[in-house]
């Protein structure tokens, strides 16, 4: 039986995802901050039979719509360690049953629910506790991104359970301030973000009001962290920032940083089990610094989707197609240029708008930026979105001249308050182009 949890961060949300594990059942996790008419099309089509619901969240409406039995439960608004009791009723489990439904952000196309079974997860969670190295005696973990995303259960949650580390769970709105001040008061080593929180905490830190002495590490995930960013976090917060990377289909790490696996901003090696290839859309594989595919090989790979197929075939062996772009360089370890679906083909040309946006963050003024292609009168135009204190429009310019070929440089580069993103960090490019054209649009009028 599929059973659906729709609640914020808390001690009794992961409570209850352990008593539906513990009963036979697969919990679907649905991000609280979804609309209402999307919740209500992953209930049916997830085929959920039983749905635990936060207290103010949409219940009485969703009860109109599906035919399901809502659970209604509290949760306290508090930061504090999860309690013993939670450990003690987790119970292992490497069956091949379904464990959870994960519905992916959807940034790109619409979100879909991935199947992962206990093996694929607990074989994951395995991998994740021997490279980050954590010991129960001394370790305290935070939890700040959304228990429904699976970097969050596998890579925290599910890594404290097994290995008994203490995990600090908050109910309250991730912000800076509250961030850095529960790291000192609860002595948090290890924090796992993605490189927009990382941003907002190196420039709440940088205010001088805030002590940090028991943290160590610091994981980044969800995103390409930009080499700028990358050394500033590095210098300011002197500790171990190491970059990681995985996609939900395995369930989720692929690649991590090491202490002696960190050469450059890379996301480093493959973890535990895990194989890597890059290949060409032949499926024959590429050398050192040659940019390809990245075809993944993995125990924990998940079992499907509860509707539709793959989206990209597999091209290598029958491994999984992550649908991201990347190398290895000659120190084995891996880098993200981009995905798939975000490569810009202008004019017959091939762009890829992470690097552009890379080089462009590398620049101290620039807080964020976004690349994309936009169709104005049937002509393609690159455009950069930049957000800034500054006007850096002759900035963004000069350095690009001087490192991009001529069909790579952004025709409009226009500074906006925010580039949207979502809540794992990664830029929602659908609203960007939603912008765009309202922008443009009013522009020429």
């Amino acid at each position: 039986m599929r059973v659906a949890i729709i609640a914020q961060n808390s001690t009794e949300y992961i409570s209850t995802i352990i008593d539906i594990w513990n009963a036979g059942d697969c919990a679907v996790l649905v991000d609280w901050q979804t609309p209402i008419h999307s919740i209500v099309s992953i209930i049916l089509e997830a085929g959920v039979s039983k749905c635990y619901i936060q207290k103010g969240i949409y219940k009485d409406i969703l009860k109109q719509l599906t035919p399901v039995e809502y659970i209604l439960f509290d949760t306290s608004n508090t930061i504090g360690f999860l309690p013993n009791y939670i450990y003690e009723k987790y119970k292992e489990n490497y069956s091949k049953d379904e464990a959870l439904v994960l519905y992916s952000s959807g940034t790109t196309g619409k979100s879909k629910g991935v199947i992962l079974s206990h093996y694929a997860i607990s074989t994951n969670a395995d991998a994740i506790i021997k490279y980050m190295n954590i010991s129960k005696s001394i370790d305290i973990i935070m939890v700040i991104k959304p228990f429904s995303h699976s970097s969050t259960i596998t890579g925290e949650i599910l890594v404290s359970l097994k290995t008994n580390v203490k995990l600090v769970v908050s109910t309250l709105p991730p912000l800076p301030r509250i961030i850095l001040r529960t790291i000192g008061m609860f002595g948090i080593t290890t924090i796992c973000i993605n490189p927009t929180i990382l941003s907002l905490l190196v420039d709440e830190y940088s205010k001088g009001n805030h002590k940090l002495p028991s943290l160590k590490q610091i994981y980044v995930s969800g995103s390409i962290l930009g080499d700028y960013l990358y050394n500033k976090a590095h210098k300011l917060l002197n500790v171990h920032i190491f970059n990681v990377y995985g996609l939900t289909e395995a369930a989720p790490r692929v690649c991590a940083q090491r202490i002696n696996c960190c050469k450059s901003n890379s996301v480093g090696r493959p973890i535990d089990g895990v194989e890597i290839a890059i290949v060409d859309d032949t499926g024959k594989q590429l050398g050192y610094n040659e940019s390809g595919i990245i075809h993944i090989n993995s125990p924990s790979i998940f079992n499907g989707y509860v509707v539709g197929e793959v989206k990209y075939i597999s091209l290598y062996n029958g491994w999984l197609n992550s649908g991201d772009i990347g190398y290895l360089d000659n120190n084995d370890e891996l880098h993200i240029v981009g995905r798939i679906d975000e490569i810009i083909v202008c004019n017959s040309h091939i762009i890829y708008p992470n690097d552009i946006e890379n080089r462009i963050l590398s620049h101290k003024l620039i807080d964020d930026c976004c690349i994309c292609c936009f169709k104005n009168k049937e002509i393609d135009t690159i455009v950069c979105l930049y957000t800034s204190h500054f006007d850096c429009n002759s900035i963004i310019i000069n350095s690009l001249k001087k490192t991009l070929i001529k069909y790579e440089m952004p025709q409009r580069i226009i500074r906006v308050n925010q580039i949207p993103r979502n809540s794992n960090g990664k830029i929602d490019r659908k609203k960007v182009l939603a912008f765009l054209q309202k922008d443009l649009i009013y522009e020429e009028q």
